[in-house]
């Protein structure tokens, strides 16, 4: 069987493990990780993790809202900035968007934006 690229990269993972098993003195040594399959990597910082889908006439987008935050939604023609208590996030559109027909909801802590396409 060919070796996969990931074999090295779980074979480290392995090492590591076993290494903070081992020993009572020192906690595991990983904080964080990326794996890159292939392609160019494209960084998303995002301050709000929310979800996008989009039809013919509207884009979707939902995010959870935490009960002790506060929340509220800005249409701009080309982007929706989401405000979700002190962190903000602003995502940008594949198309244009008619910001006084363009909605949101709050209920249960669910925010639901509703941008209706520019005719």
């Amino acid at each position: 069987m060919p070796n996969s690229p990931f074999d090295e990269i779980i074979r480290n993972f392995l090492r590591i493990l076993e290494e903070s098993f081992e020993g009572e003195n020192e906690p595991p040594r990983i904080i964080g990780c990326t794996i890159i399959a292939s392609g160019t990597p494209t960084p998303v910082q995002r301050q709000i993790e929310y979800e996008m889908t989009e039809s013919d006439s509207c884009v979707y987008i939902t995010a959870r809202v935490p009960s002790w935050h506060d929340a509220a939604v800005q249409f701009e023609p080309d982007s929706v900035i989401l405000s979700i208590g002190d962190r903000e996030d602003v995502i940008r559109l594949d198309s244009p968007i008619d910001t006084e027909q363009s909605t949101f909801t709050l209920n249960r802590g669910v925010l639901d934006a509703v941008c209706v396409k520019a005719a």
